[in-house]
């Protein structure tokens, strides 16, 4: 069950995407994103949803998510879910955060992103205070990594491992170009994280691979699709 809650971390992790510190401007640092924040996915209305997978059994989770807000690039997601009725997933439910939830015990929860032109980020939260990270940037080569240095002083690297530049990776009804990036976020019981990101759709899939082989993935959806 270890796994299930993992799963679920990385989930509502991988929604709290927030902007950079806007005294950090120098393009040389991996932790900074510039570029357009008018584009297509950071809509207002837009909604994204999840297909978690564990082993080989897919979770409805009755996921609602879409953002409400944009302001300046700094946008939020409001993030729904109905963990309760599905025994399987208890340990997860039990994972989640009073505060993330409503009366009747199902997430509810604003949290915040930001995706530009230029790239992808996500806010630490493993951090003290917080730090954003970069996850990738979109003119990435393979190689390129994106350190971050978490509370205790341990660095945690990002690595671009694979950039296909055609379009291969199933995402719906489509295949599309992606670029992989992978992790070991020195967490106990996790080995690795995988990430693939699009230029267009932002964050489409994780996986997170644990100590003992066992792993874990989700596809995060948009309806945007233009």
């Amino acid at each position: 069950m270890k796994i299930l809650h993992f799963i679920i971390t990385l989930l509502l992790f991988s929604v709290i995407f927030i902007s950079c510190d806007p005294k950090d401007d120098e393009s040389s640092d991996p932790n900074v994103i510039n570029g357009d924040t008018n584009i297509g996915i950071n809509t207002v209305g837009n909604s994204f949803g999840a297909s978690v997978k564990v082993g080989n059994d897919y979770y409805d989770v009755g996921d609602s998510v879409y953002i409400v807000s944009n302001n300046n690039g700094v946008v939020t997601l409001r993030v729904k879910a109905d963990l309760t009725q599905i025994p399987a997933l208890d340990v997860i439910n039990d994972a989640v955060p009073i505060s993330y939830k409503d009366q009747n015990g199902k997430i509810n929860v604003d949290v915040q992103f930001k995706c530009t032109s230029e790239g992808i980020q996500d806010y630490n939260w493993f951090t003290k205070p917080g730090k954003y990270h970069t996850i990738a940037k979109f003119d990435a080569k393979v190689g390129d990594s994106y350190p971050i240095k978490n509370s205790d002083g341990v660095d945690i690297v990002r690595t671009v491992t694979e950039r296909t530049d055609q379009d291969d990776f199933p995402y719906g009804f489509y295949d599309i170009k992606t670029i992989k990036v992978e992790e070991d976020p020195k967490i106990p019981g996790i080995k690795n994280i995988v990430y693939r990101v699009n230029h267009k759709f932002g964050l489409v899939w994780f996986e997170i691979e644990m100590e003992d082989g066992s792993k874990a993935s989700s596809y995060f959806f948009t309806d945007y699709t233009n």
